[in-house]
């Protein structure tokens, strides 16, 4: 089992990641932090509508739930925005691969209208998919 273990650590690891791989990781990052985003959205809702009810009868074992809420969901949020930032990395980084090697011929920085004229197609995609 050790010789294996070592066979494998002597083994040459590629250095440059791939523009592919760049991607495909960038993307399932971007899954896990919509996932993240929606189910703090969820947690927020629950926790207004607690507070709405809460905060005039001064139920303050419902308004601490709230804040709990509130708490996990801030978690959340920061998580996701952390993991944002990888994925821009990785997409910068995959951008850079792209133009080292000329995969990008014509696109050097225009990126046309921007991202909200990807949403529709993105939608349509995603309506798609199994």
């Amino acid at each position: 089992m050790a010789i294996r273990k070592i066979g494998a650590l002597m083994k040459p690891q590629s250095a440059a990641l791939t523009q592919a791989s760049l991607v495909s990781t960038a993307g399932r990052k971007a899954k896990r932090v919509q996932k993240k985003l929606h189910e703090a959205e969820a947690e927020l809702h629950t926790a207004n509508e607690i507070l709405v009810k809460a905060v005039p009868t001064r139920d303050k074992e419902s308004i601490d739930a709230a804040l709990e809420q509130n708490v996990a969901a801030e978690e959340k949020v920061h998580d996701a925005a952390e993991e944002l930032e990888v994925v821009t990395a990785l997409l910068s980084d995959a951008d850079q691969t792209a133009q080292a090697t000329g995969m990008l011929p014509g696109a050097q920085g225009r990126t046309g209208q921007g991202a909200r004229s990807l949403i529709p197609h993105l939608n349509q995609r995603a309506a798609a998919s199994p």
